[in-house]
């Protein structure tokens, strides 16, 4: 069957054996730039692979940009520290198990804390920048007053 706009759907993939070429290659393929695309691709990058993005937007961000820039990322940043808050990883751990209720997965939750301030010195490195201030009300989400 020839290949065309009528014939190839996104939700019918097709088998390899039926692609008789490829228009282009990369080491790594990173489908959707949104917040963890783009980390993705940095460090594919970072570590000498060929990387190529796809994204079905006519831009990036995905459903992090619907996100009104809140990242939660706890366990002692620099930030939490600049605003007078102590917090460590097992403080961040027991939240996000109470937040989360019956069907939190601790295991994955755990990795999350252990690593946050990790993750949030990678983003400031990237050159993600966060306001070192504590704002004392509830902020409204994405398209509310």
């Amino acid at each position: 069957m020839p290949l065309s706009v009528e014939t190839v759907k996104p939700e019918r993939p097709l088998r390899v054996s039926d692609i008789e070429a490829w228009d282009l290659e990369a080491d790594v393929v990173v489908v959707g730039l949104g917040g963890a695309g783009v980390c993705a691709a940095l460090e594919a990058g970072r570590v000498g692979a060929e990387v190529l993005v796809l994204e079905a937007a006519s831009a990036g961000g995905g459903t992090t940009a619907l996100a009104g820039g809140q990242i939660y990322l706890g366990g002692g940043t620099s930030v939490q520290e600049a605003c007078g808050f102590e917090d460590d990883a097992e403080e961040m751990y027991k939240y996000l198990v109470a937040a989360a209720g019956d069907n939190a997965d601790k295991d994955k939750i755990r990795v999350y804390c252990e690593t946050s301030v990790e993750h949030f010195n990678w983003l400031v490195e990237q050159g993600l920048s966060f306001r070192s201030e504590f704002v004392d009300r509830k902020l409204p989400m994405l398209g509310q007053q």
